[in-house]
């Protein structure tokens, strides 16, 4: 999505770097700015160090392709960049990609995080082994001349800034008083703006998934009853739930998702028919032991790198014991799709190939993740999903490309 304002952060970014500006670069980074360079971590003031030692030289940065996602006042920026300059005397240059997760800070926007990882990059460097990062290889070379000491640990995720937007830090704001939803022009109800949406086409792919999804839980012998508890957990700005209208005259349905923003959107403008809450992302949901049949959860264990197990417990209390559970997850399929399937093309694989932890684990893996927290992508070997599910559910169906490149499993409550 063509952004003016975003592309704009990013010319001044690689601008800061090419004049070794270290105030405007200080500007362009949070107080809590944390940066990973294929694998090696630096905070704010070791990075900013590391721009003013005059130890490397960029001489030009061509910025090769950018995406930008903005949902409000968050946005990640993708781009990946060619770079020549000098490091020590040395020939620099090598193609990169690095990744930003922005936000809004007093009218600027500002990265919270960023993540480079070299895609080609010839460092010479005999003191740290072949197999490390090219970048990661300068860095640690680099580090050593300023003193900058053994890698940070990665900071804590802040609850406030990632999963109650729109709050902010000592910042009063106000929301407007509820008002009746308004209906398009054809009777249907409104679509969010684009800024809230994720890639995929909000109306078009939520209406393919819903049929999709429902036609394998109606296989699986479970039919909707008068009464009945819906939950759509990780619902955003209600790209599928918007789907189960016909449902909700006699089912009680209701969306969740840890982004306040999204949430609040959908109670403007949703509400009714559906309920909407904002959750954490602690393994805690507002519902009574066994009161929700069918919960579902697209695309969002996809996501949940250290809490999995603790999720599907969570699940398993809430769910009645004649309920389902529905989630889509990246599987070996999505391995394979990405190596050599429809999908090889795509955005998202070329990012998660580019990964060095990725290549690492493709040719096995129980479970890995790239990226962490708000970041994270995650994947499952089916036998290891099996065995942590296990205890609390009962896998009926595993259906492959349910969700784009993503898996469905249908779940039952396993008998207590």
């Amino acid at each position: 999505m063509a952004d003016a304002e975003l592309e704009a952060f990013v010319r001044e970014w690689t601008r800061a770097l090419l004049e070794r500006d270290v105030a405007a670069a200080a500007a362009l980074r949070s107080e809590d700015y944390r940066v990973t360079i294929d694998g090696a971590a630096l905070d704010r003031a070791q990075e900013l160090a590391l721009l003013d030692s005059g130890q490397a030289r960029f001489d030009r940065i061509d910025v090769e392709a950018l995406t930008v996602e903005r949902r409000g006042e968050r946005a990640t920026l993708a781009f990946d960049y060619r770079l020549e300059g000098v490091f020590e005397g040395q020939p620099l240059a090598g193609l990169f990609r690095t990744t930003l997760a922005c936000g809004r800070d007093e009218g600027a926007w500002r990265a919270r995080t960023a993540r480079s990882e070299a895609l080609q990059a010839p460092v010479p460097n005999e003191e740290v082994p072949a197999e490390a990062g090219a970048l990661a290889r300068l860095l640690g070379r680099a580090g050593r001349r300023l003193g900058l000491g053994p890698r940070p640990a990665a900071p804590a995720a802040r609850f406030p800034e990632l999963a109650y937007i729109p709050y902010r830090a000592g910042e009063d704001y106000i929301l407007p008083p509820p008002a009746a939803p308004e209906r398009t022009a054809d009777g249907g109800l409104p679509i969010p703006p684009a800024s809230l949406w994720t890639a995929d086409v909000y109306a078009l792919h939520g209406a393919e998934q819903v049929a999709r999804m429902l036609a394998l839980v109606e296989d699986s012998g479970f039919a909707f009853r008068d009464g009945d508890r819906v939950l759509d957990l990780g619902c955003g700005p209600g790209r599928m739930i918007r789907h189960l209208e016909p449902l909700a005259g006699r089912c009680e349905i209701w969306g969740a998702d840890i982004d306040a923003e999204a949430i609040l959107w959908c109670r403007a403008h949703l509400s009714p028919p559906f309920h909407f809450v904002t959750t954490t992302k602690v393994p805690h949901l507002p519902f009574a032991d066994g009161s929700l049949r069918f919960v579902y959860c697209a695309s969002l264990f996809t996501h949940i790198d250290d809490l999995a197990a603790a999720w599907l417990l969570e699940l398993r209390r809430v769910l009645a014991p004649d309920g389902r559970l529905y989630l889509t997850l990246h599987d070996n399929r999505t391995v394979a799709l990405f190596e050599e399937g429809a999908y090889r093309g795509s955005a998202v694989a070329e990012g998660i190939r580019a990964s060095p932890t990725y290549q690492r684990a493709k040719a096995g893996f129980g479970m890995f993740t790239i990226g962490r927290d708000a970041d994270s992508q995650v994947f499952y070997d089916r036998r290891w999903f099996a065995a942590m599910a296990a205890p609390a559910f009962e896998i009926l169906s595993v259906t492959e490309q349910a969700y784009h490149y993503q898996t469905a499993y249908l779940l039952r409550p396993a008998a207590q």
